[in-house]
């Protein structure tokens, strides 16, 4: 499809498409000088570029918690997830591994230059009230020792996952899948 064949014309028969090629080059013949109708496209057209030169020059930063919100809708998944029983003294209780994964993720990310990915809880059948995670992290460059940041990383999420959920963890399994060179201008809340 050629666009200068099917592309805009104006009143005077002149496509939108060649009026934009003279202001781009600075050109104007004999009819565009004269032509209402180019007159207005080319003071149009001129508005649209600078418009657009104003949109490209300004550095515009998402708003603050932007992408915090953006994940957590994601994460936010519309079924509950598995139900993982918790140790009761008044009879069976349960509460949903998606829930008992934000918890963890938040224990994670507590810790400087780390944010959690992923994770996934699995109860452990034979031992009532244990699960085993599994957790994807992303560290920032140069915030330390990868092996220090991932033990702080397993004693939070340890230490979350008894403290504010009941259970206790068989296994921490934590995987570093990415390494970001900045320091976040965002954070969780």
């Amino acid at each position: 499809m050629n666009s200068r064949i099917d592309g805009h014309p104006l009143p005077c028969g002149r496509l939108v498409e060649d009026v934009f090629d003279d202001v781009e080059t600075g050109r104007t013949d004999a009819h565009s000088a004269e032509c209402e109708h180019c007159a207005t496209a080319r003071r149009s057209l001129h508005q649209l570029t600078e418009a657009t030169r104003l949109l490209v020059e300004d550095p515009a930063e998402p708003p603050p918690g932007l992408l915090d919100r953006v994940m957590a809708a994601v994460r936010a998944e519309l079924r509950r997830g598995a139900a993982l029983p918790l140790p009761a003294q008044l009879g069976p209780a349960e509460v949903s591994e998606q829930a008992v994964a934000v918890v963890l993720r938040y224990a994670a990310d507590s810790v400087a230059g780390v944010w959690a990915r992923s994770c996934r809880i699995a109860a452990e059948p034979a031992r009532p009230g244990t699960v085993r995670i599994r957790m994807s992290l992303s560290l920032r460059y140069g915030s330390g020792p990868v092996e220090p940041l991932v033990a702080e990383v397993r004693r939070r999420v340890s230490t979350a996952l008894s403290g504010q959920v009941g259970l206790t963890a068989h296994t921490v399994d934590l995987e570093l899948v990415d390494i970001w060179p900045y320091e976040r201008r965002w954070s969780r809340t």
